[in-house]
């Protein structure tokens, strides 16, 4: 797995981040929306102006109804969209939407297969991730899209690492003993990158196109929303992807 460092861009005051490695697709646009504090003409600049200042044409944006599941929506079809579908993970080869995950803490994980022209999202807390979250939208791409693993760039984006990340023991067991660590005697951490990652890596996708953040939002309060930190109050961040 590869390092990789966002970028802090804005459009009228809008913060967001992008990944440097999607941004060498110029078939793609992509990014993650943060906090987001100053006022735009004395008002916060919702997310439906922002999308429209970042894509010529306006396009829809397509949303999940994330339930922890490892259910993966696969929208190809030309007839009506929904502007929001119930799973965890979403691919898509059309040109006309954006599509989008919103996260607190879970991991946000970014697809590109160069080949196909397909992308896609996974939200992937510690339930999905168990249930095999990424190892189905990989099976579901080869299956549906005729997608080879090998051709995806993959990019986890900012979640809570295992640094900020404690779980019970009843938890903790039920993942391979590599993707946690015990600091200290009372406390056990969870690398749900690592285990993700691993998933990704049994179904064929090449180490050296996995890259992740560094970035932890349970760190950085003034730039991420923590669930673990914020509790109910905690706001969401928003994953995007779209087909130039």
């Amino acid at each position: 797995m590869r390092s990789n460092d966002l970028v802090q861009r804005s459009v009228n005051h809008f913060r967001w981040l992008t990944f440097p490695v999607l941004e060498e697709y110029n078939f793609v646009v992509s990014g993650f929306m943060v906090k987001n504090r100053v006022p735009f003409d004395g008002k916060a600049l919702k997310p439906g102006i922002f999308f429209k200042n970042i894509t010529r044409p306006a396009r829809p944006v397509i949303s999940l109804k994330q339930v922890h599941q490892d259910e993966c929506v696969i929208i190809t079809s030309r007839g009506k969209l929904k502007k929001r579908y119930r799973g965890d993970a979403i691919l898509t080869n059309r040109k006309d939407i954006l599509i989008s995950i919103q996260v607190a803490d879970c991991v946000p994980i970014f697809l590109v297969e160069e080949k196909r022209k397909v992308i896609g999202l996974i939200h992937a807390g510690w339930k999905g991730t168990l249930l095999g979250i990424a190892r189905r939208t990989m099976e579901e791409a080869r299956d549906r899209l005729d997608c080879k693993p090998a051709n995806f760039t993959v990019v986890f984006g900012p979640c809570i690492r295992s640094c900020c990340y404690r779980v019970s023991d009843d938890i903790s067991v039920l993942f391979d003993e590599k993707c946690t660590r015990r600091p200290v005697r009372s406390e056990v951490r969870l690398d749900l990158i690592r285990a993700n990652m691993q998933q990704f890596l049994n179904c064929g996708v090449k180490e050296d196109r996995i890259f992740a953040t560094a970035n932890c939002t349970g760190c950085n309060a003034e730039l991420f929303h923590s669930y673990r930190r914020e509790k109910e109050n905690a706001g969401r961040m928003t994953g995007f992807l779209g087909l130039k």
